[in-house]
């Protein structure tokens, strides 16, 4: 078999084993969210079942559940890392042209090459590369 069907079963399994839950924030693209939703990923759209409500909120939120965030506003690295909310996880995207074919690839690339280095890390996402920073709490 070819190395590539290894490293995509291997991935499938480990999502199987360990399913990644995520809260989407008001600011990303139905077109992301249609993505994960189609790979079959467990995900709340705070733009549907929170609307309008503080990020603060959104994080507690998320711990609680064990979700992590999915978002661009980086608003949530002063929670995390300044005010030391504990957090299961961000995914920041950082592009400057807000393209969401650019998060889709991205965000697959992540999912595949790094799924056990999401859970508990802050996730940079931008046209330089994926930068992972774990969390301490």
């Amino acid at each position: 078999m070819p190395r590539r069907f290894w490293k995509r079963k291997r991935y499938f399994l480990w999502c199987r084993m360990n399913v990644l839950k995520f809260l989407i924030d008001e600011n990303i693209s139905r077109s992301v969210i249609d993505c994960l939703l189609q790979q079959g990923f467990d995900i709340i759209v705070a733009k549907e079942e929170f609307p309008g409500r503080e990020d603060l909120k959104l994080v507690d939120y998320a711990y609680h559940e064990d979700r992590i965030i999915i978002t661009n506003d980086k608003g949530f690295g002063f929670y995390v890392f300044y005010q030391k909310l504990p957090a299961k996880g961000v995914i920041l995207f950082r592009f400057t042209e807000e393209l969401p074919s650019l998060k889709i690839t991205a965000l697959q690339a992540l999912l595949t090459k790094n799924p056990d280095k999401i859970l508990n890390h802050f996730i940079v996402i931008s046209e330089s590369g994926i930068r992972i920073r774990p969390i301490t709490g």
